[in-house]
């Protein structure tokens, strides 16, 4: 006792080292266990829960974050600068789409990333992007409205633009409904992400994180997904667990691999309902591309039946679209990733049309895609023409394409910024001349009273 007494009075400067060095001991324990645990939700796309231990991952990530600021550039950049010249939108026969004719190009609903820096939030968000959802006029080669917002939480979040103008995407994971004047209609936090489509009923399918998996033997890190269906009122009608599922229906091996454990081994990235029935599907049905796999396969909700399931000859694709009543098409990236881990496309993307009547995939712009060099290593997005042609978003270097069915450029759309860099696109939309006059008319009768849409003085990516 008297040793004690002696230690802590004789040698204060001792004691309180050891009591700092303690109680900071601790601090970096408690720090990071936080950090950990916000990091892993993160990671599972988790935006809920420890706030605290999202500030301080904030914290952690300063380092990096400088790091990238002064010697990287900001990943919403095009993967490389590519297209010099290239700014905006150019139609390679000006004639032949210009015009009053409603039904000769239509509307481009175009998602562009651009460029923004804030010295006030840059230690804690590194707010370094803006997202500009756009609607171009075709027919007159004019962005006629514009919608801007922080980039940082709506980054890769799919957007639906409605006939009246209304917009569902997904902001801090939160499904939301803006009205025609953007004001809030509701907000659902699903956890949603990649897709959003809308069925024959009027509702909307998009996939979802599932946290925790249910999943027998699945770990705490385990991507799981669920298959969401909700009402235009934000109602949640159905929510079907993707790995369990799966396994119902005979396809555990997709889930479980000895050689490696995988976090995420579906990765849905696209769900497109059926809205017709056919002579291969019913109506109500929906086809699902899982990219880890290289998987599309077609899902009947009302029997819980995979009805059929197909691994390539796409290879890690997105966007899955229906093309007849037996032909859908499938957007391969074509990509993979090499032994010293880095990833890059097999010679370009490809646009596979699989005909069920035959069981045969054709890939109709291989050679014409190769010659424009379209290879986005994810992402992605391939819409089809009924005149035979096809228009091509190539998300990761941020250009459009409008291909001929020979393969000829019709028209094109670069996304350079106002620094002159080119950066990425995602998930646009082509809306014909009906569906987006309607969409104007709603927006220009909200503009007589103010709203988050405006019209700009010059297109802020040039002079097209």
């Amino acid at each position: 006792m008297r040793r004690l007494e002696k230690f802590l009075l004789s040698n204060v400067k001792v004691w309180v080292v050891v009591v700092v060095l303690t109680l900071t001991a601790a601090g970096f324990v408690v720090f990071g266990a936080l950090v950990k645990d916000a990091a892993e939700r993160s990671a599972l796309s988790l935006n809920k829960g420890n706030i605290l231990g999202r500030r301080l991952l904030r914290v952690a990530e300063i380092p990096s974050n400088l790091s990238t600021l002064l010697f990287h550039p900001p990943p919403i950049m095009a993967l490389s600068q590519r297209f010099e010249g290239q700014a905006g939108l150019d139609f390679a026969d000006p004639v032949h789409f210009s015009g009053d004719d409603e039904g000769e190009a239509g509307y481009l609903f175009v998602k562009r990333y651009l460029p923004k820096f804030n010295m006030k939030p840059v230690f804690l968000y590194l707010t370094r992007k803006i997202i500009s959802l756009e609607i171009i006029d075709l027919n007159r080669q004019k962005t006629v409205y514009v919608w801007q917002s922080d980039g940082r939480e709506t980054r890769n979040k799919p957007f639906y633009l409605l006939p009246d103008g209304s917009l569902v995407t997904t902001m801090s994971w939160n499904v939301t409904r803006l009205d025609v004047c953007s004001n809030l209609v509701w907000q659902k936090p699903l956890n949603t992400h990649h897709s959003i489509e809308r069925d024959a009923d009027g509702n909307f399918w998009m996939p979802a994180f599932a946290w925790p998996s249910t999943l027998p033997g699945a770990s705490s890190k385990f991507k799981d997904h669920e298959l969401i269906r909700f009402s235009p009122s934000g109602d949640v009608l159905s929510r079907i667990s993707l790995s369990n599922m799966l396994v119902r229906n005979g396809y555990q091996h997709l889930l479980y691999r000895l050689e490696r454990y995988s976090h995420d081994p579906l990765h849905i990235n696209d769900v497109q309902p059926v809205l017709r029935d056919g002579p291969f599907w019913r109506r109500g049905d929906v086809f699902v591309s899982l990219r880890t796999n290289s998987v599309v396969f077609l899902y009947r909700p009302m029997t819980d039946q995979v009805v059929w399931l197909q691994s390539g000859p796409w290879l890690h694709q997105h966007d899955v679209d229906i093309v007849s009543e037996h032909e859908i098409s499938v957007f391969s990236n074509n990509s993979v990733r090499t032994g010293d881990g880095e990833s890059r496309v097999l010679g370009a993307n490809e646009v596979y049309i699989y005909d069920f009547a035959t069981g045969e995939a054709r890939s109709p712009w291989r050679e014409a895609m190769r010659r424009h060099e379209v290879r986005t290593e994810t992402q992605g997005a391939a819409t089809l023409f009924d005149d035979g042609g096809v228009m091509i978003e190539e998300s990761n270097f941020g250009r459009i394409l409008r291909l001929s069915a020979d393969g000829a450029v019709q028209w094109s759309y670069v996304n350079r910024a106002s620094d002159g860099r080119v950066y990425r696109l995602g998930l646009s939309r082509w809306l014909d001349a009906r569906y987006g006059a309607e969409v104007v008319r709603s927006l220009a009768a909200c503009m007589s009273g103010g709203s988050a849409w405006k019209v700009p003085v010059e297109p802020v990516y040039g002079s097209h």
